[in-house]
């Protein structure tokens, strides 16, 4: 009897230690320590890989609220947690140019912008992508095929997963057309110009305060004042992230009001409904 609980001892010293060296993997999603780390650049990417990664992904969201991701540089804490993470997650289409200058050795790095027909200013690419539910789902697919990836033994985990977010951004995009129809080539003002691709995806059209990444001259004001005017613009949409100053001197000069929607904000489907009706309501549809 006791020669064989120190066999039995001996056998469970010899498992504990190839477990330890990692000799003997352990199942994902078991064991807290043992997801897989992801790194998402923003709120609605973090949100997305959460929603195909279930409970075998944790997630670091590198943009905090209310900073602006154009103008982003991650301190070198996030540099620290990038370079440990098995996964990043990148917008891509330029959002991230500082990511050009950063790549350690072994990092997996997914572009989630790979397959969106891309909108061009300039020959540079707007980078809004997420902000249309149609591409969207481009990018969570993109993301469910890296989890695979780096963790093939997840795939029907992560697929299933996958097919139930996408079946709620289409309905989104069902609820967003039905809230939409009939404002084909409508005009909507904005101080941004962050919502070209839901502009395009339903027929209307983005005026933007900024010009050019600039605040206006008097002229660009005095073209936006009589846009509001002309088209009896109920508000002008302006983002937490930037000076609403500008917008609010057009809007008592046209008599509109000023409402703030937030592209990056947490809950991407409720929180692209909420801008759906405020871009209708806006324009009156």
């Amino acid at each position: 009897m006791h020669l064989i609980d120190k066999s039995c001892a001996a056998a469970m010293v010899i498992v504990l230690s190839l477990i330890i060296s990692g000799c003997i993997e352990q199942p994902r999603g078991d064991i807290g320590g043992d997801k897989l780390l992801v790194v998402a650049t923003i709120q609605p990417l973090g949100e997305f890989v959460r929603a195909v990664g279930g409970d075998r992904v944790d997630v670091i969201v590198l943009l905090p609220p209310g900073a602006e991701p154009h103008t982003f540089e991650p301190t070198p804490t996030q540099m620290k947690r990038i370079e440990s993470a098995d996964l990043y997650v990148r917008n891509g289409a330029g959002l991230e140019l500082w990511l050009d200058r950063f790549s350690p050795e072994g990092l997996k790095v997914v572009d989630s912008s790979e397959g969106v027909d891309l909108i061009y200013l300039n020959d540079t690419p707007d980078p809004h992508i997420w902000l249309s539910p149609r591409s969207a789902e481009i990018q969570v697919e993109n993301i469910c095929r890296a989890l695979i990836e780096v963790d093939p033994e997840g795939r029907e985990f992560y697929e299933n997963n996958r097919d139930a977010y996408i079946k709620e951004l289409r309905g989104l995009d069902e609820y967003l057309r039905s809230r939409l129809a009939g404002a084909e080539g409508r005009i909507f003002v904005v101080d941004h110009p962050a919502w070209s691709y839901l502009a395009r995806d339903y027929g209307l059209v983005q005026v933007a305060i900024e010009e050019g990444e600039r605040e206006p001259g008097p002229r660009r004001i005095g073209y936006i004042v009589k846009t509001v005017k002309d088209n009896s613009i109920k508000a002008i949409l302006v983002e937490p992230e930037f000076n609403p100053k500008m917008a609010e001197v057009i809007a008592s000069e046209a008599g509109c009001e000023v409402v703030e929607i937030d592209p990056l904000a947490g809950d991407y489907i409720n929180n692209m409904r909420a801008v759906g009706d405020l871009i209708a309501e806006s324009i009156g549809a």
